[in-house]
């Protein structure tokens, strides 16, 4: 399964980043990179394992500088005032294929299949990679910052780097409903987004979630990443909350 039987856990420092690698006993199958505002791979783990998911290594990225490091261009102030994207995302996309990504290899005997995961702003930044790396075949954004500003707009604009073969989005069903102009966009984003992917042909889903943006992130997470490797092995899963 995904979960309980991936408790080899190996943990490096890499720029500042907390890398902690969940390696999979089995040679060959799917890695998951995962950007994590805390430090709940086990969770993310144990909910795969109650969906059924089946075998993957799990690679998390904390201690990141979360607005700065995520954000795929600077702009000013979204949420509050001490916002502060200052679009830093494309260096961290370097120091992934630099350092992250051939560690991470360097400790597995095999890979096949990379997928991008995140919640949050990395939610926004797994939609972001595939435009400027060749690293990930696959996005998870769960609950994901596609509100971000320009979005929408530059995925119009811009090709892939590397055609993702499927992408998971996923907002809560109250994420939308505060005043805030931009967040309140959260969930027609994400259905923009997905009609644009099914567009072009990309095994792509949106689905809702009860609950506002901070309920059941472990959840919602294992859920796209047991979503994508279930399709990755043309298996089907379940309707959310079924």
């Amino acid at each position: 399964m995904g979960g309980k039987d991936v408790r080899e856990r190996v943990r490096a420092n890499i720029d500042g980043k907390e890398i902690s690698l969940f390696r999979n006993g089995r040679d060959g199958v799917p890695t998951v990179y995962a950007n994590m505002y805390a430090d709940v791979g086990e969770e993310v783990l144990d909910q795969c394992d109650l969906l059924g998911c089946g075998p993957f290594h799990l690679v998390t990225v904390t201690k990141l500088r979360w607005e700065q490091e995520l954000s795929p261009w600077a702009c000013g102030p979204v949420i509050s005032r001490e916002d502060s994207f200052t679009g830093e995302a494309d260096g961290y996309v370097r120091l992934m294929e630099d350092r992250i990504v051939p560690f991470v290899e360097g400790e597995l005997r095999a890979t096949t299949y990379r997928v991008i995961a995140g919640y949050s702003m990395g939610g926004l930044f797994a939609i972001y990679a595939p435009y400027v790396t060749r690293l990930f075949s696959a996005s998870v954004s769960a609950s994901g910052s596609v509100w971000f500003p320009e979005m929408l707009p530059f995925v119009r604009a811009h090709d892939f780097m590397k055609k993702p073969d499927a992408v998971y989005l996923s907002i809560g069903d109250r994420e939308s409903r505060g005043k805030n102009p931009y967040l309140s966009m959260a969930e027609s984003r994400g259905r923009e987004l997905y009609s644009i992917y099914g567009g072009m042909g990309i095994d792509s889903v949106f689905e809702l979630n009860p609950g506002n943006h901070y309920k059941d992130a472990e959840y919602r997470l294992a859920r796209g990443i047991t979503w994508i490797l279930k399709r990755h092995g043309k298996e089907a899963i379940p309707p959310a909350g079924a």
